[in-house]
């Protein structure tokens, strides 16, 4: 993915990380159900509220925009989840 469009999807992505602070009390189980959804593991994702749940959506959409390099993926993984592991 281009530079330009990059660091507008890694704005987005900060942005949505702000908004799970804001929204959830449990963070971790936020963070497991985006990422039970980024693997194709839905039957495992922990349920949400609604709210919760639509945010949810926002950010798996956000982290799975293809045509992105390894290192553009790695590095919005990071800056969601804190550190560079799926």
């Amino acid at each position: 993915m281009e530079g330009e469009k990059f660091e507008s999807l890694l704005d987005q992505v900060r942005e949505l990380h702000r908004l799970a602070d804001e929204l959830s009390r449990e963070r971790s189980k936020f963070n497991a159900h985006v990422r039970a959804r980024l693997i194709w593991d839905d039957q495992n994702a922990p349920p949400l509220p609604p709210r919760q749940r639509n945010l949810a959506d926002e950010v798996v959409e956000a982290l799975s925009k293809a045509r992105l390099t390894t290192a553009q993926s790695r590095q919005l993984y990071r800056v969601f989840f804190g550190s560079g592991r799926r």
